[in-house]
């Protein structure tokens, strides 16, 4: 006689937690609240350019308005990690997908700022590029540029297709702007659309040139960076450019609107260009002449216009051969983010 054993019922397996991220107006208040600190770093910057000398504590007004952006983003940040702990998710996981860059920025900035009193309190204030690059300050850069990522993170990773979402678009240009207003702020002494404070198109030198091709680089990043994991929303180019030079200029050649107001429309001219070149991985061609014509259409209005008013004295060779360097650096750029496809032999390999 057979015995037929029991069936074992089978248990389902549990469902994968869905994955917890932040809504796009969530996402814009946390892009909202890193401008509050960056503003509050740049005018920390004007301070430091104009009373640099005269400065002898840490406890300045201009230390309070990017320390109270800090406090206000960190604890932003830190309310949405409640809601995940709330959830039961722990560590890493209670923030929102892709914030776990801020879960590392708050504690480095808090590091930085702690770091940053005591080196005043024992050396003193530093002047001119110390200021810049002390080892504190770098620390709280680095904080900051995380913090200030979270949302390009949370966008890049969310299911968005490429041409849709515009929300999410929108978060992901504007936190690109955030990372660019920084890094331009780390690099004032070689930004290149300021090399000197007499004006527009004033370069001379072979130093200020070197200025130019750094800062092509720069700006063309964030936008080649975007572009490849979304369509850059129309409007998107110029706010990168005007918002970060309206910042600069501010700090470093007050009064000065000449500048910001070309950046602001070779920005918008850049996002015409995108929009009939629609450029992606899929069109190489589109993509490479749009990586060209990012730097271009900005560097060769900025010279030829200094050149014009008599501001500067490079010859049309010059002027014209710094633009064209500056768009090649672009494609440069651009084969590095979008390199051509391994062929299948390799691939396997």
């Amino acid at each position: 006689m057979t015995t037929v054993p029991p069936s074992v019922p089978v248990t389902a397996a549990a469902p994968a937690p869905a994955v917890y991220r932040a809504t796009t107006p969530q996402n814009l208040l946390t892009i909202a609240l890193g401008w509050w600190l960056l503003g509050g770093v740049f005018i920390d910057g004007w301070a430091h350019n104009n009373y640099g000398e005269s400065l002898e504590t840490f406890f300045t007004p201009w230390h309070a308005a990017f320390y109270s952006g800090f406090a206000a983003v960190a604890g932003w940040c830190l309310w949405l990690a409640s809601r995940g702990w709330r959830q039961g998710r722990r560590g890493l996981a209670a923030f929102p997908d892709g914030y776990h860059l801020a879960a590392l920025g708050v504690p480095i900035f808090a590091l930085g700022g702690a770091g940053d009193l005591t080196w005043h309190t024992v050396f003193g204030i530093e002047v001119g590029i110390e200021a810049l690059l002390s080892p504190t300050h770098l620390l709280l850069f680095l904080g900051a540029m995380l913090i200030v990522a979270s949302p390009l993170n949370a966008a890049w990773r969310s299911p968005a297709r490429r041409t849709e979402g515009g929300g999410v678009r929108w978060v992901a240009a504007m936190s690109a702007t955030s990372l660019l207003a920084m890094t331009a702020f780390m690099h004032m002494y070689m930004w290149g659309l300021l090399t000197v404070p007499q004006g527009l198109g004033y370069v001379q030198t072979r130093g200020e040139l070197s200025a130019v091709l750094l800062t092509a680089v720069i700006m063309a990043a964030p936008v080649l960076l975007v572009l490849r994991r979304f369509a850059l929303p129309f409007g998107a180019v110029g706010l990168m450019y005007g918002l970060t030079n309206v910042g600069m200029s501010f700090m470093l050649t007050p009064g000065e609107w000449r500048m910001p107001l070309l950046a602001l429309g070779c920005g918008l001219v850049v996002d015409a260009l995108h929009a009939l070149l629609r450029p992606s991985a899929a069109r190489v061609w589109a993509l490479r002449a749009f990586a060209f014509l990012l730097p271009f259409v900005v560097w060769g209005p900025y010279l030829g216009e200094g050149v014009r008013q008599g501001a500067s004295n490079l010859s049309l060779e010059l002027w014209l051969g710094v633009a064209v360097m500056a768009g090649l650096g672009g494609v440069a750029l651009s084969a590095l983010m979008f390199p051509a496809p391994l062929p299948p032999e390799a691939a396997e390999g």
